[in-house]
């Protein structure tokens, strides 16, 4: 960043949960650093389970505003891979993507050495991680960059590539109606057995490593993602087992984004939900609650505009 943040936290400890995480986001965005949303989601979700379960995840669940967050364009990514409920924050993400979100795969291990949770042993660093696909020297700026632009995989440590079309992860594939993409996912590592291909439909092709090749024909706007995943075993320390999540390829057709009604009507009504939460307990006055009643609106707004 170029400067300090005139604040480091929207709400902690005994505070107000005010302002809104938005304002930080915008604040650190203006001042160059790259934004994402960390401790995300804390119990299982399934694929068709209704967001009134993501939002349910738990008192400590820091990544509740990213919904309206993603949809005004103030976060760059999500950390998929987590100490917590990797698989249900990964339905949370696609449910992003197909909602027209474009947010970067990131990951974090939730490691301070500074402060022991077990004695003397804090998660070790790189347990999970992400990977980002620079150009040009390796460099904070070049990663960074990689980040934005949502050039990434993030993994417990199975290695994972996607290709769509020629295109890798962050890169946009335009395409006609009718038009047919191969679309392939490799991956390295003993841990894997199951490797997936997924679009904003659901899953297009599963098999075993190491490679995982698929034919989709491109009928509206859509997104592939590739996920890698094992039983628990001593390469990965996350108690799910291994896993592996990449960004997106965006399939646009003629020039349009995915916006798959589906997702975008689950967003709303995690909004409706998430003001209901903000309504009944959190520690605001009126007007501070006025704010964040503005700042779900003009994400609703933006959603709203994504439905035919």
């Amino acid at each position: 960043m170029q400067a300090p943040p005139g604040r480091y936290h929207t709400g902690f400890l005994g505070t107000a949960d005010w302002p809104p995480n938005a304002a930080g986001c915008a604040e650190l965005r203006g001042l160059g650093a790259v934004t994402g949303y960390s401790h995300p989601f804390h119990l299982p979700l399934g694929e068709d389970d209704p967001p009134s379960g993501a939002l349910a995840s738990g008192r400590n669940c820091s990544a509740r505003e990213i919904v309206a967050d993603a949809a005004l364009g103030l976060v760059d990514s999500l950390d998929v891979l987590n100490h917590s409920a990797v698989h249900a924050t990964a339905v949370v993400y696609r449910r992003l993507l197909g909602a027209g979100a474009v947010l970067a795969a990131t990951a974090g291990t939730d490691s301070m050495l500074s402060f022991q949770r077990r004695g003397n042993q804090s998660s070790p660093p790189g347990w999970e991680r992400v990977y980002a696909r620079v150009e040009g020297p390796l460099s904070a700026a070049s990663f960074a960059d990689a980040i934005r632009r949502g050039r990434t995989f993030a993994t417990t440590g199975p290695w994972l590539e996607l290709d769509v079309g020629g295109r890798a992860p962050g890169d946009a594939l335009d395409a006609a109606p009718g038009t047919r993409v191969t679309v392939t996912a490799r991956t390295i590592g003993p841990e894997v057995t199951r490797l997936e291909i997924r679009t904003a439909d659901g899953i297009a092709a599963e098999g075993p490593p190491p490679e995982l090749t698929a034919e989709i024909t491109v009928t509206e706007p859509t997104y592939v993602v590739a996920t890698a995943s094992g039983p628990p075993c001593d390469r990965s320390m996350h108690r799910s087992g291994a896993y592996a999540h990449t960004s997106p390829v965006h399939v646009h057709v003629h020039g349009r984004h995915v916006a798959r009604e589906d997702d975008v009507r689950w967003c709303l009504e995690y909004l409706d939900g998430l003001e209901d939460m903000l309504r009944r307990r959190a520690r605001l006055t009126p007007a501070q609650l006025g704010d964040h009643l503005a700042l779900l609106g003009e994400a609703r707004a933006v959603y709203r505009s994504r439905l035919p």
